[in-house]
Parts: structure tokens; sequence; C-alpha cells
């Protein structure tokens, strides 16, 4: 489609927001790319919770990094006041929630996008003057930005994302693989057993693979754990690197294997093939993006499920080694 066929005029302005997780900021790269390689002369500006905007340090496409205070929220309203001082022409409301309509509200931009029921909850399309729905089934998180960017008359094609894109990284240097046991606290359920990781570090060491453990904030137990089990087993805390210095500790290794977390979906970004060990979460709306990947489900008849809880999640807990163990050893000779 060409250039001026889209509402953007030249070197428009243009706000994206999506404030959190970590895995879902990272996926709303792709749209950012996507804009980008269409429109090379639209100035892009990215709005996210402070706690995760790391992540978005000097990437290639983002002019400017924009951090809700979170972690410091009585900053909140002299944010939110700064936000609409700001001059926009267009402001994408990849979250959809009531917190990221009110960023969107605040903001003065002609053209407010969003999506309607269910993309949106909590009635933030009410605030945008452009409701763009999304087909059933549901598309992955991913690619539900292309949907907006469409509505702008673009063409809204798949990008990669561009995590750590601009590093001259020769992938040949790839060595060992990075176990992640960890995850949010909120989302514990996800986790794959601690001793089915301790007996995965154990058969990948037999066979002369060095073995990493990655852990972040609140994670050190799980990590101290499985290094005791596995004597042999190198710590990297996140916890000092940030999280593009654990990105790039990633990007270093032959295989990443982890739960649903966000780990997982840096590694995608990065290039490093992943094993995705998935339990309730369905991939098909939440699983990795990267070219090599093997995602590791065990089916029960509750599977996928959207339950924030539960005391017996069979679908992660069920997951064999045996299974994981082969799909490391394929990623690893590949």
């Amino acid at each position: 489609m060409p250039q001026d066929s889209s509402d953007l005029p030249p070197g428009a302005r243009v706000l994206f927001v999506r404030l959190s997780a970590l895995g879902d900021v990272i996926f709303a790269l792709e749209s950012v790319a996507s804009l980008k390689a269409e429109r090379p002369d639209v100035l892009i500006d990215f709005l996210v919770e402070d706690r995760f905007a790391e992540v978005l340090r000097d990437q290639q496409g983002i002019d400017t990094v924009l951090q809700s205070p979170r972690r410091r929220k009585l900053q909140l309203p002299g944010f939110l006041w700064r936000l609409r001082r700001r001059r926009y022409d267009a402001v994408l409301d990849l979250h959809g929630i009531l917190k990221s309509a009110l960023h969107v509200w605040m903001t003065r931009a002609p053209l407010k996008l969003g999506y309607t029921a269910p993309g949106a909850r909590e009635g933030a399309s009410l605030v945008y003057n452009r409701k763009v729905p999304l087909p059933s089934p549901l598309p992955h998180r991913a690619e539900r930005g292309y949907y907006l960017l469409q509505a702008l008359g673009l063409r809204g094609a798949r990008h990669a994302p561009l995590l750590l894109g601009g590093d001259d990284f020769d992938t040949a240097q790839r060595r060992g693989v990075i176990l992640h046991p960890g995850s949010s606290a909120f989302a514990a359920f996800k986790r794959w057993p601690l001793d089915k990781f301790a007996e995965l570090a154990r058969r990948l060491t037999e066979r002369d693979l060095p073995v990493s453990v990655s852990f972040g904030p609140g994670e050190e137990g799980l990590a101290e754990t499985l290094r005791r089990a596995v004597p042999a087993v190198v710590p990297i805390d996140g916890r000092g690197l940030g999280l593009l210095g654990l990105a790039r500790q990633i990007q270093r290794a032959q295989v990443l294997v982890a739960a649903d977390t966000g780990p997982l979906h840096i590694a995608a970004a990065v290039g490093t093939p992943v094993v995705a060990l998935f339990g309730p979460k369905d991939a098909e709306l939440y699983g990795p993006r990267g070219m090599q990947q093997r995602v590791v489900t065990h089916d029960v008849p509750c599977r996928p499920c959207r339950r924030r809880r539960c005391a017996s999640p069979q679908c992660i807990l069920g997951v064999p080694v045996d299974r994981v163990e082969a799909n490391v050893q394929e990623l690893c000779s590949g």
C-alpha cells in the first residue's frame, strides 16, 4: 500500500501503549517493527511501566520510551499531565485495560485506536475513537497490533521484533543450555517442577553440555536448590545484569528451557532456540515467536484454561523430562 494512503501524515508521531507484562511488551515490538518498515518517516514513542522500560532502551525504531511510574505510584498524576502535553497523531493501545486506556485518554491525539471486546476489557474501548474488532478465534498476542495498523490504512505485515537488533552477534559462538525455572510469583502455578529441572540438568551435564540457571528477584532459592542438586550448574544472576544484560547472556546460549515467562520470550526475540514448557496457557495465543522453538505440553481435559491459580496443575506437572531432553538435544545438534 503506498505511503500516502494511510491516515498518518508525513513525519507523524505515534505512541504505542503496552504497560506490561514483559512477554507482551516484547510481543509489541513486532508492531513497532512493522510500522517502521512500512513508514520509516514516522516517529515512534512507546509507553511502558517503569519496571520493563530497560528492555526497550536503545531499541531500533523507538525514539522515546515513556515510563509509567508503577514503582512510584505517587508520581502517576504528574506523569499523566506531562503525557497530556505531548503531541501525537495517533495512539495505539495494545494493552486494552482500564489503566492503559487512562493513559490514552490523557493524550490529545486525534486518533485513539484500541480493540473492541474481548480484545479490550474493563471498559477500555470507551476511550477509543477508532475501535478495532479482532477475529475469532483470537490471534496470537503478538499479532493483535497488526490489526490496529491496518485500521490506519497500513499493511500491518508481520515483522520480527527488534530486541538487541543492533548487536553484531555471531551465532556460531553460542554454547550451552540455560534453564530458567522461575516465573513471577503471581504465575507460580505455571512452573515446571524443580526436581525435573534438576534431572534435566544432570542428563545434560552428563552429555558434557554446559548448563546454567538464570534467575531474577525472588527466584534465588530456586536457582540455589538447582545448583546444590547439580553442582556443575553455573548461576546467572539476572538481578545484577538487568533485563538487557540478561538478554545478552541468553543470546549466547544454544538453547533456553523455561515455562511461559519473560525470559522465554526474550530468548525468542534475540534468536536463541527455546524449549517452552506450557501448562495452562494456550501456546497458540501466548507461545514464543522465534524461528527455532519447541513447545512441550502435557494434555489434560481442562487444558488450556484461563485460571489464575490451580491446586494441582497436572498440565505442567506432567511434562516428562524425556521429552524436554529430546527437544534440547535436537536443537543443540541442529
